[in-house]
Formats: structure tokens, C-alpha cells, sequence
């Protein structure tokens, strides 16, 4: 068995299927969530460009180069509202008979992938603002197994050391609970650790961090009514593998937007626990895209009714059974998995 069916092989146990909540700013919906077969969709990465116009009040057009993919979801549950609509939304800068000030690079649905903002460009999303650029600062604090950042006495401490660096101020103490959820960015340079640039969002009233406009790659993901969310789970995630593949960066390039603001987003994946399994959702379709790139072709044939040629499952009530042919140098080998 080569090693692309041993690594699908190790993940055949993977399809399940949960009750989860969809939240909108207009009503929230109960959702039976069904995962595909495979953290893989098999099937191409289709991508339409709706570009707006240079003109566009929200289409900045200065250059940055970019460090994050930035997660977030339309936060839009009314069934019409999928990708095409958001798109047009952006492009237009046309909603509810508004002014639309936001631009995000990408938006994901079930009618397919679209790209409105240059991946080079500023977009925003992210709620950090612009202004400030992405800047690293050094610390004193020696690089140790772990990292645990904390504010005592207006200052940011590593490992209960002070890092000699301000923790952003406003009209009352600020203390380790005002970060966000997902923490302040935290490098590492010449066995030091570094901290990235931060600020109180007043709106949210937490302690995020910036890049998230300047520095990001905006994704919105649809979670409109009707639609097969895990689909667009799966389509976002073999987008995002496709552009740390391009832009060399890693895994922890991707942030959710709540890094950003303090934003409870995407708040479906957040309130549903599903982050980290969206992150190995992007490293299953990066894994493969590696090995593609070796010249492996990879075909999934499904050996009964109820799964799609895709992988996604249609009822999951019925034994799973499917093939999976992998084609390198002339050599044809082959995996059938039954459950």
C-alpha cells in the first residue's frame, strides 16, 4: 500500500454526523451537521472571479504582503443569501439599499467560490483597522517548552516574566481576561520569544491583535438556510489549503476573525466547537495537494448509492462503501473501505 492510501486508510474512521445550532444576526436555525466520508472533498477547486472595481470605496488597493488566512461567516441565515449574492454585495457595494463599506478577498457557498478583492490587496474585515502596520516586538523572555502570556501590572509577562512591553490601555485596568479567545500572536526569533502589535477594541472590548485587515486574506464562509454547511466547510478548507500552498505559510496562519476584534467569529464553528476540526479539514487538503504535486492522481469511486462522487454522504443511516485508486509512474493501487 503506498502512502497515499495508507494516509486515507488512517482516517477512514473518520465520517460522523452532529446536532449542531447555525447563528444569524436575523435567527439562528438547529442543523443536522453530516460530515463526507473523508476530511477530503474530491473534487476540484473551482474559483469565479468577481473582481470590483478599482473605484470601489471598499476596495483599498494598497499592497501588503500577508501572513494570515482569516476565517470568518456571513452571519447571515436567510436562505437567498448565498456566495453569488455576497459577492455582488461587495462588487456593488449595494445591501439593503446602502452603502456596503467591507471587502473581503473571498466568499464560500454551495453555488461555488467567489473572488472579489485581490489576494495582495487590503480588505476589510477584520475589524483591526488599517493604520497600523504589522510589526513584531522583541522580548527578553528565553524561548521555553510552552507559552503563556498573561498582563500584570499594565505589562505582557511570558511565563510570569515581564516582557518589558505595554499591554494596550483604555479607561479601565486591563487584565489577562480582556484577551480574546485565541490568544496574542507569539513568535520566536534567535531563541527569544517576540509579540505581535495589539489594541483594545472598544466595540468588543477585548485585546486583539492586528494584521487582520493589512495582512490577511478574508474568507467568508455562507451559512445561509437550506445550504449543506459541511459542504462549505469543505470547499473553505480546499480554498485555504491552496492558498498557504501559494503563499508558503502554515497552519497557524489560520486565524478565526474573533483574533482580530474580539468578534464572536464565525460564530457557528466557534459556539459548535468545530475550529479545530476545520483546521484538519485545510490540513487533509493540503496533505493531498502535497502529494498531488508529487504526481499522484487520485480517484474516489463510490461503491454504493448514498455517497456522492465527492464523498459527501447522503444518508447516513446506510453502511459506507467506497474505493479509493491512486495512479503514479504507470503503477495503479487501490483501498476499499466498508462500514
Amino acid at each position: 500500500m503506498n502512502k497515499v492510501l495508507a494516509y486515507f486508510k488512517n482516517k477512514s474512521d473518520f465520517a460522523f454526523s452532529q446536532e449542531i445550532m447555525v447563528y444569524g444576526y436575523e435567527f439562528n436555525y438547529p442543523y443536522l451537521l453530516v460530515s463526507s466520508v473523508l476530511p477530503y472533498l474530491f473534487d476540484d477547486l473551482k474559483i469565479t472571479e468577481n473582481i470590483a472595481p478599482e473605484n470601489n470605496s471598499n476596495r483599498d488597493g494598497r499592497v501588503r504582503f500577508k501572513k494570515y488566512i482569516v476565517i470568518h461567516d456571513t452571519g447571515d441565515t436567510t436562505k437567498e443569501r448565498n456566495a453569488a449574492f455576497w459577492s455582488n454585495v461587495v462588487k456593488t457595494q449595494q445591501y439593503k439599499n446602502k452603502c456596503y463599506d467591507a471587502s473581503f478577498q473571498y466568499v464560500v457557498g454551495n453555488d461555488g467560490i467567489y473572488h472579489n478583492i485581490p489576494d495582495d490587496e487590503v480588505a476589510y474585515h477584520a475589524g483591526d483597522g488599517t493604520s497600523v502596520e504589522y510589526k513584531l516586538y522583541d522580548t527578553p523572555v528565553k524561548v521555553q517548552d510552552y507559552a503563556k502570556i498573561s498582563i500584570k501590572d499594565g505589562y505582557y509577562y511570558i511565563n510570569d516574566e515581564n516582557t518589558l512591553l505595554l499591554a494596550p490601555k483604555t479607561d479601565h485596568i486591563l487584565t489577562s481576561k480582556d484577551i480574546n479567545d485565541n490568544g496574542i500572536l507569539i513568535t520566536q526569533k534567535d531563541g527569544f520569544y517576540q509579540i505581535g502589535e495589539t489594541y483594545f477594541n472598544q466595540t468588543y472590548q477585548k485585546i486583539a491583535n492586528r494584521g487582520g485587515n493589512n495582512n490577511g486574506i478574508g474568507i467568508e464562509v455562507c451559512i445561509n438556510q437550506t445550504a449543506d454547511i459541511y459542504l462549505n466547510y469543505q470547499l473553505t478548507a480546499k480554498l485555504v489549503a491552496k492558498l498557504l500552498d501559494s503563499y508558503q505559510l502554515d497552519i497557524k496562519s489560520i486565524r478565526p476573525h474573533h483574533f482580530f476584534s474580539g468578534k464572536n467569529c464565525p460564530q457557528t464553528l466557534r459556539e459548535n466547537h468545530l475550529w479545530d476540526h476545520f483546521l484538519e479539514l485545510v490540513q487533509t487538503e493540503y496533505d493531498i495537494l502535497q502529494f498531488q504535486k508529487e504526481g499522484y492522481q487520485i480517484q474516489f469511486v463510490p461503491l454504493c448509492d448514498h455517497i456522492a462522487p465527492n464523498g459527501r454522504i447522503k444518508d447516513i443511516s446506510k453502511v459506507i462503501y467506497y474505493q479509493i485508486k491512486t495512479i503514479k509512474d504507470g503503477i495503479v493501487e487501490t483501498y476499499e473501505y466498508k462500514s
